[in-house]
């Protein structure tokens, strides 16, 4: 009895580790996915309504729409989600005391340019078991799940985390949180680029100095610089021992805080990236071809063709061309959009009146 009960607890262990390990490498590709480019926002009801509040109260744009219009994110939403929202414009105007009409404006003018609206067919939004679980929790955000699930891992904006849960939504504030690290990334990364610029100034401004005096002299100007090279080495030596200290300690001291400056933020974005992948919805646990293909023209920076996409697709999901592209001009009118004779992206970011019916 004792060897059984030991075996059970050895199993038991054995599984909670396997299962940790699994968590763990699901992580590391999310944050790996997360560096292909532009990362994928979806909006909820929610959350819309809270940005048009901020909007209200600070007179200017909510994080997530500002980060959307740098190109470091790509704002996405259900068709049914858009339609919810518009439906319940009046109920937030007369929450948030405020005309209906400036509202429309708001959503109208500074959203909508920025959002892609796409419609997930019924028999698609079953791909991933999550978007299921989260039907189970919530009819209402079957919709935004689906799109989600699909494109992640994305950033999901809601305030409603108790039914998106199987997203691993564990908190109101998530996507937010999210949204403040893409920010901290961008920040931090520019000022390593700064840290890094520093001592190329110098060589920038010489470099350009040098093909000056090239035009002048010649080719001889290399001769000159020789000699003066020659020259400061030359005089630095002349110099009494208590300036040549004096002098590489000034040296020293810039370079001691250009490094720390360097560590610094680039501790800073190390920080924001590990936030970012602990707060977005993680990747699924198998990728399916739809996830796949949806994923890549999310990411695309122009219209893509099924041979492109095919091209560009990893083994694991990679379909072949002629299915892929019949797929693709089946659903031209809702999740993809032609925008040259072959050429598709994921949604419609023109003509938007017609989905709100306006």
């Amino acid at each position: 009895m004792d060897s059984g009960i030991t075996t059970t607890k050895v199993n038991g262990y054995a599984n909670v580790a396997s299962r940790l390990n699994a968590d763990h490498l699901r992580l590391i590709r999310t944050f790996s996915e997360l560096n292909d480019g532009p990362i994928p926002t979806v909006l909820d009801t929610s959350c819309v309504r809270t940005g048009l509040h901020y909007q209200l109260t600070n007179d200017r744009l909510p994080a997530s729409i500002e980060i959307a219009r740098s190109g470091r994110t790509r704002l996405f939403i259900e068709l049914d989600t858009l339609n919810e929202t518009w439906e319940k414009l009046p109920l937030f105007a007369e929450q948030l005391k405020t005309p209906l009409a400036n509202l429309q404006r708001i959503l109208a003018d500074d959203w909508l340019p920025l959002l892609s609206v796409v419609s997930i067919p019924e028999n698609l939004r079953h791909i991933d078991a999550r978007s299921t679980a989260v039907q189970d929790l919530d009819a209402d955000d079957y919709a935004t799940a689906a799109l989600a699930s699909l494109l992640s891992p994305c950033i999901l904006l809601t305030r409603n985390h108790t039914d998106f849960l199987p997203l691993n939504i564990n908190e109101s504030t998530q996507g937010v949180d999210a949204i403040v690290a893409v920010y901290a990334i961008k920040t931090g990364e520019s000022e390593v680029q700064a840290v890094l610029m520093i001592p190329a100034v110098s060589t920038i401004a010489i470099g350009k100095t040098i093909k000056w005096a090239e035009q002048k002299m010649g080719p001889k100007v290399w001769a000159v610089l020789a000699l003066l090279a020659a020259g400061g080495v030359h005089l630095y030596r002349q110099q009494p021992q208590d300036r040549k200290t004096r002098i590489k300690h000034g040296v020293s001291e810039v370079g001691r805080v250009l490094v720390e400056e360097y560590a610094r933020a680039s501790s800073a974005v190390h920080h924001a990236r590990n936030q970012l992948s602990a707060s977005v919805v993680p990747i699924p646990e198998v990728r399916s071809v739809l996830s796949a293909v949806t994923r890549k023209l999310a990411l695309a920076e122009e219209s893509m063709s099924a041979q492109q996409l095919c091209d560009g697709l990893d083994d694991s999901v990679r379909p072949a061309v002629e299915p892929l592209r019949r797929f693709l001009h089946a659903n031209k009118t809702t999740m993809f959009r032609e925008v040259r004779r072959g050429g598709f992206v994921l949604g419609d970011v023109h003509g938007l009146a017609h989905h709100i019916g306006d």
